[in-house]
């Protein structure tokens, strides 16, 4: 595992689905607790407060942000994020 050529995979994002490989995102600004898509419509409080995942899957495609006041501290996504 992870022997010389080998690329780390890096898991998409939660919230806006590129490939960043942070936990808090900054595509979208979503912070990744782990939470599985079943769970999308409970918030688990933390650094998303009471925001749930599907209520921020719902603010990227509005404002490019899971939550309107990220919009400005978001960035696009780079060719090698985009999946």
């Amino acid at each position: 595992m992870g022997g010389k050529g080998q690329a780390a995979v890096v898991s998409r994002c939660p919230c806006c689905g590129y490939r960043t490989g942070c936990v808090t995102c900054p595509v979208c600004f979503w912070t990744d607790p782990a939470q599985a898509d079943p769970g999308a419509f409970v918030a688990v409080g933390g650094p998303n407060g009471d925001l749930t995942l599907s209520e921020a899957k719902l603010n990227f495609a509005l404002y490019g942000a899971s939550h309107p006041k990220y919009r400005d501290v978001v960035r696009k996504p780079r060719p090698e994020e985009i999946v």
